[in-house]
């Protein structure tokens, strides 16, 4: 049966309008203003509008200036004197009706009538600030950092491991006259492979620790915010979707308790995860530790990041799984009952009859883990209290949190979440592109 024109008419209007409607007041319209935010360095707290002029000020500087008659009736119509301020009158009153507040209408036309005067709190600094995210933000980009390993008021010394002798002292010094001297005071200890002290004068003293404080160093590699959030996201991708994909296996088969082992592998997914961030902070400071020999799991930036992998691939298996679960059982007996026929094993079935077939499953599962690991937020902030130690943790989500609510740069913040939307939409849409392709092929 073929559609009349005025029944598409009337479904359109029904169904698709007011999700149209309902996309452009939720999406679009944040999103133009957040691009308009980011050539700005508002920095959220001063009001866009001006409370308040002083009555000298506001007569020269406003009403003077004001050219359009438009603009100046605006202006007289919300802001009223009240002593030796002019003041802007957040409520209304109208004959006949209510007082009431003034609504956003009525606040851009103030804005617009004040900005003719070059009146505004927000100032236009076009692309500064996503040029800051990769000049002057060091904690933002992947970088070298020196790291000097000893200081001239520690005393100096007594034994150096060979290895570290060499890579972080010995290689750093410039002044081959300085490295000969420093062997002369170091001495080689082939059995215990390392590098002792020798006796040394007070007048040496200073030079000895001169030569360590300058040159003992490490050139240590820093991800920052965004290797970080490269890190989370392509081992929690990976590992997740591998763990849940072995799980739906498993629970495939005709297990005796399949049922319940369903239930309890989606059950972390269904706590909150503020819950879950507390149950594994109490894992890590009291059980992990005598098991592991590892004292410090989220206190410790280079273990913190693991622990974070840890309790998301343990959160987020579970959901997936179902996903997989669903795409093998709809997979015909009879296709891997021919293949089983014709010869093949265990592995070469799940690798060439399955795995084509759960391509659709793939595709969901990969666009879910990768978009939600790439805006993780919630589980980071509670496991390790906002970004761990030495910025550890810190995912782009929680570092535009920082930005904009503890150190109060909104326009910054904002160009960092238009930065973070634009890589996943090109990365979730590379991604779905090429899956729905080979799903096409198939």
């Amino acid at each position: 049966m073929v559609a009349s024109k005025k029944s598409k008419i009337f479904f359109f209007i029904i169904f698709l309008l007011p999700a149209l409607l309902l996309y452009s007041l939720f999406f679009i319209k944040p999103f133009i203003e957040g691009i308009h935010y980011s050539f700005t360095d508002w920095n959220g707290i001063v009001p866009e509008i001006p409370l308040s002029f002083e009555k000298t000020e506001f007569e020269t500087e406003v009403l003077a200036k004001m050219k359009s008659p438009k603009h100046l009736a605006v202006v007289k119509k919300y802001y009223r004197l009240d002593g030796d301020f002019y003041r802007l009158t957040n409520w209304i009153s109208e004959a006949g009706k209510p007082d009431r507040q003034l609504t956003n209408t009525e606040r851009q036309k103030i804005k617009k009538a004040l900005k003719t005067v070059g009146i505004s709190s927000i100032n236009y600094i076009g692309f500064e600030n996503y040029k800051q995210m990769f000049t002057n933000d060091i904690r933002f980009i992947p970088r070298f950092e020196k790291r000097f390993l000893y200081n001239e008021f520690e005393d100096l010394p007594e034994t150096i491991e060979a290895k570290a002798f060499h890579k972080y002292l010995l290689n750093n010094i410039k002044d081959p006259a300085d490295k000969k001297w420093l062997l002369t005071k170091y001495q080689f200890d082939a059995t215990a492979k390392s590098y002792h002290l020798l006796p040394y004068t007070e007048a040496e003293d200073e030079r000895l620790r001169t030569i360590l404080a300058q040159n003992m160093f490490e050139n240590k590699f820093i991800p920052g915010v965004i290797g970080f959030t490269l890190f989370f996201t392509f081992f929690n991708v990976v590992i997740t979707n591998l763990f849940a994909l072995l799980l739906a296996m498993i629970l495939d088969t005709k297990l005796r308790f399949k049922n319940a082992l369903r239930s309890i592998f989606f059950l972390p997914n269904v706590l909150s995860l503020v819950i879950v961030a507390f149950i594994w902070s109490f894992v890590f400071r009291l059980i992990l530790p005598p098991l592991t020999g590892i004292p410090i799991w989220l206190g410790n930036p280079d273990i913190a990041p693991i622990a974070v992998l840890i309790v998301s691939i343990w959160q987020g298996a579970g959901y997936l799984m179902v996903i997989y679960l669903a795409g093998l059982q709809t997979i015909p007996a009879e296709i891997t009952e021919v293949a089983e026929v014709d010869g093949a094993n265990w592995f070469q079935r799940f690798l060439h009859v399955k795995v084509p077939l759960l391509v659709p499953a793939f595709t969901i599962c990969f666009f879910y883990s990768i978009a939600n690991s790439l805006k993780m937020f919630d589980l980071i902030f509670a496991l390790t209290n906002g970004g761990g130690p030495a910025y550890a943790t810190t995912s782009i989500v929680i570092d535009i949190y920082n930005n904009a609510f503890l150190q109060n740069q909104f326009g910054y913040a904002t160009a960092k979440a238009i930065f973070l939307c634009l890589i996943i939409i090109v990365i979730t849409g590379t991604q779905l592109f090429l899956m729905k392709r080979r799903e096409v092929e198939l």
